[in-house]
């Protein structure tokens, strides 16, 4: 199995708790918990987050966090690493 999309969104930049919707730390506290859990499926032979980088979409259109932007890349639209790039990177360098 492949898992193609994990992860969850936020607004690069924008800080507060891991439990505070649309922060880094949320974000990056959402890649470890799937990590955790992808860590246990054995038969697991791969995985991607959903987008590396966020990317227009009208339907996005939640002012001043969306903005008519997915903001679920570990990347910004202008390529800033948000907290849950570091978070993957960490994952990666161990296995």
């Amino acid at each position: 199995m492949i898992m193609s999309e994990l992860g969850a969104g936020a607004l690069q930049g924008l800080h507060g708790e891991a439990g505070q919707r649309w922060t880094e730390e949320y974000q990056a506290d959402v890649y470890r918990n799937n990590l955790k859990m992808i860590d246990n499926i054995s038969f697991l032979r791969g995985l991607t987050p959903w987008i590396l980088k966020d990317f227009r979409s009208p339907r996005r259109p939640l002012q001043q966090i969306q903005d008519f932007w997915n903001r679920k890349g570990i990347l910004s639209e202008t390529g800033v690493k948000k907290q849950a790039w570091q978070v993957l990177h960490d994952y990666y360098q161990h296995k």
